[in-house]
């Protein structure tokens, strides 16, 4: 089913009229919410306005576009894994990737090491690839999919016990902010957290885009796509780069956010079929839309204080979730 396939372009345009509201309440509210001349004058950078210019420009707009580059990359990294993996539950916490840049990334800050963030995040999440297709690879024998989950499944087990014990190594300043970061937040966001994904995510959803017809031929197997003359390893391992990258640098930037990457893309998958043609735009754009109203909702349930992303990201996703497992498990007994 396809709701909006032949009105692919209309259904983004919507999304992103959507996405720009979401903008401009989330530039608005906060613990001092701003007036619509106050929002307008802080815009514009009034000599009237300076506080909500200083608001808007030093705090809230990079929070919002950080949310939005997140929601995105993770919903992009989640379809590409799931094209990788030929399951559409599958996302790159499933392959080991997250739990191995959060490993690196809480390494960093535990050690106390000048080294970026989010280059540590993009080692720790490519380590734990390597290792997840030296387990699964056998010579000879093409990688299947199945072999990809079971070993990323132990990776990712293995990286969270190791995360958990550099947690207990840490002092107890370095705790409060593992423990935060690890359930995912954007507090504290600056321009230079934009800069990683903001130059990464365009060049990857590009490629992918580019390639869209390569992966439609990757979901018919391994077997047809070699006859059609793909070159399935390279294409492999182009696909898996792209997914380390945008998941790495999204965990470097915003912490563990669960349940993006997984949900959107089957959500997409819904609205507009199976062509990664038109999966790729409609899942980057909803992606977006999502993490910015979650982080919203984050700062507005508890305000002043802030929630986690993953907590309402669980309790508004999870119910979704478990009703289109139900749906794919009826179908596939019927």
């Amino acid at each position: 089913m396809s709701l909006f396939k032949r009105y692919l372009w209309l259904l983004i345009l919507v999304l992103m009229c959507l996405l720009l509201i979401l903008f401009i309440t989330g530039v608005s509210y906060g613990a001092l919410s701003l007036s619509i001349s106050e929002l307008i004058g802080g815009l514009t950078q009034s000599e009237d306005h300076k506080l909500a210019s200083a608001i808007i420009y030093d705090m809230r707009l990079p929070r919002a576009i950080l949310a939005a580059l997140v929601g995105s990359a993770l919903s992009v990294a989640g379809l590409l894994t799931q094209t990788l993996v030929r399951n559409p539950l599958a996302d790159p916490y499933l392959l080991g990737i997250a739990n191995g840049a959060s490993l690196f990334a809480v390494s960093g800050i535990t050690l106390g090491l000048f080294i970026p963030q989010w280059l540590l995040a993009v080692l720790g999440a490519t380590s734990a690839f390597i290792l997840v297709m030296m387990c699964a690879n056998r010579k000879g024998v093409p990688v299947s999919p199945m072999a990809l989950v079971l070993c990323g499944v132990t990776i990712s087990s293995i990286g969270a016990s190791l995360t958990t014990l550099m947690m207990i190594l840490g002092d107890e300043q370095a705790l409060s902010q593992i423990l935060r970061w690890l359930m995912g937040s954007l507090v504290g966001t600056t321009w230079e957290h934009t800069i990683p994904l903001s130059i990464a995510l365009p060049i990857i959803v590009y490629l992918a885009y580019r390639n869209r017809h390569y992966l439609d031929l990757m979901l018919l197997g391994d077997e047809k796509s070699q006859s059609i003359g793909v070159n399935l390893t390279l294409l492999r391992w182009q696909v898996a780069f792209g997914v380390l990258l945008l998941t790495g640098m999204s965990v470097a930037s915003a912490g563990v956010v669960g349940f993006i990457g997984l949900l959107v893309p089957h959500i997409c998958r819904l609205l507009v079929g199976g062509s990664h043609k038109h999966l790729i735009p409609i899942t980057a754009t909803l992606g977006a839309v999502t993490c910015v109203f979650v982080d919203i909702i984050c700062r507005w349930l508890l305000a002043p204080n802030e929630l986690p992303l993953s907590v309402p990201l669980a309790l508004i996703t999870a119910p979704l979730l478990l009703s289109l497992i139900r749906r794919q498990t009826h179908a596939a007994y019927r």
